[in-house]
């Protein structure tokens, strides 16, 4: 569990240094903190979704995996 706590303060961080990366180059850029803290802000939510449906699609992909072994095995076994 330990680990888990780990990995995920990690991913937090992680996505906080992202955002933060994206406001200062964003606001470097038009110089406007209203403007980069909207880029900001858009692009966390987006990256949230695009990771979201990422993960489901590898879970598929996964999930067939596992499939198409135990269909092997019993095709071994019979």
């Amino acid at each position: 569990m330990k680990a888990l706590h780990i990995h995920l303060y990690k991913s937090l961080s992680y996505r906080l240094l992202s955002i933060c990366i994206t406001f200062i180059i964003s606001f470097i850029v038009t110089g406007s903190m209203t403007v980069a803290s909207s880029i900001a802000s858009i692009d966390a939510f987006i990256k949230f979704v695009v990771y979201f449906l990422h993960e489901r699609a590898w879970g598929k992909v996964f999930r067939r995996i596992k499939r198409n072994r135990r269909k092997a095995r019993k095709s071994q076994n019979v």
